[in-house]
């Protein structure tokens, strides 16, 4: 079996970055194959006894348009907290926003009674968003990992069939194409492997 260059991999990993600036979806579109690449990478992520507690909901543009007025409600009571006349404009503003993300996938996970199961579960539904994340920028897509309040709203479970005592959203990943200027390769530092990492005999 032959493996993928390590350098090529680190590198993958090493470039990565959260993107909250997109291509316009009309001139450069996330296709079905691209995001079937992603949605692929995820569910073979790392998870104990194979539960696969994963799943995810891409959302057509007529479900954006619904998911976009809970996001706009929500953002807009937020940000005229002290200044009711600045809702509306805050509302059209969001709404906005969130309806020129070219590509929204929602991560739910399912839950089990058991807590330490739900635990595991959690983090193995955390590799499996790493993984989409790194596959879908080896592709030039740029992701932000989301823990919004439209993943707390009733409504968002409603509209998405999900029942709430089943089933926990947990992430809504925006993406969309990238160029350098979406997502300026900025220098992030990391503390060095030496500094977190203890070595025993």
């Amino acid at each position: 079996m032959k493996f993928m260059n390590e350098t090529s991999l680190l590198e993958v990993i090493r470039k990565r970055r959260t993107s909250y600036q997109f291509l316009d979806s009309d001139s450069y579109p996330v296709e079905d194959t691209e995001l079937k690449i992603c949605l692929e990478s995820a569910i073979w992520a790392p998870n104990h006894k194979l539960t696969q507690p994963w799943r995810f909901w891409v959302l057509g543009s007529d479900m954006q348009k619904r998911v976009a007025e809970v996001y706009a409600q929500k953002r807009a009571q937020k940000q005229s907290q002290n200044d009711p006349d600045l809702y509306q404009s805050a509302y059209d503003k969001a709404l906005e926003k969130f309806i020129r993300i070219p590509k929204i996938v929602l991560v739910g996970q399912l839950l089990a009674k058991d807590p330490v199961i739900a635990k595991e579960d959690y983090a193995a539904c955390a590799c499996a968003i790493q993984n989409f994340q790194l596959s879908a920028w080896y592709q030039q897509i740029g992701v932000q990992w989301s823990t919004g309040p439209i993943l707390n709203d009733p409504r968002t479970y409603e509209m998405l069939g999900i029942e709430a005592e089943n089933c926990e959203l947990i992430g809504v990943l925006y993406l969309g194409k990238i160029d350098e200027d979406c997502c300026p390769n900025q220098m992030v530092k990391r503390k060095p492997v030496a500094e977190v990492t203890v070595f025993t005999d």
